[in-house]
């Protein structure tokens, strides 16, 4: 799967594609130009004279979906299903494993979720894996910090 996709403006004057939907972050270019979000949205200019507005909306990273004048065009992450969503969230588990004894534990939890998105959005890995990563990396990293600062009792 492309990390760049082009969405389908009819009356767009250019090319309009969005940069990075398999990522964190994404950019939207008009014809290889990076434009500007401006008062919530992208002024993407049509042939009649006029600007569409491209919004997004979501509240986890990288599974926005982008609507033009309202009408949802693209939904990131759309491939991601139920389970790998779940995974995803295993971090939190570490949260209130660490609660009170270790002060770094939630920054870790945070950084771990971040990653975590990007590994469950990639095609390219076998769905088993998209799984069983987060899961092993939440276990390793609550293994690792009990070693380093003690048993949480």
């Amino acid at each position: 799967m492309e990390n760049t996709r082009r969405l389908d403006i009819p009356g767009a004057r250019g090319k309009v594609e969005v940069d990075g939907v398999l990522g964190l972050l994404y950019k939207v270019r008009i014809d290889g130009e990076i434009i500007k979000r401006s008062h919530g949205y992208w002024a993407i200019p049509t042939r009649k004279g006029g600007t569409a507005k491209l919004t997004s909306n979501g509240v986890l990273p990288g599974f926005q979906t982008l609507r033009l004048d309202g009408t949802p065009i693209l939904k990131m992450g759309a491939h991601v299903q139920a389970p790998e969503k779940a995974a995803m969230f295993a971090p939190a588990v570490l949260v209130l494993w660490t609660l009170g004894w270790v002060p770094v534990g939630a920054g870790l939890a945070v950084l771990l979720f971040l990653m975590n998105v990007i590994v469950v959005k990639n095609p390219n890995m076998p769905r088993g894996l998209r799984i069983a990563l987060p899961l092993v990396n939440t276990a390793v990293m609550a293994f690792l910090l009990t070693m380093l600062f003690g048993p949480p009792f």
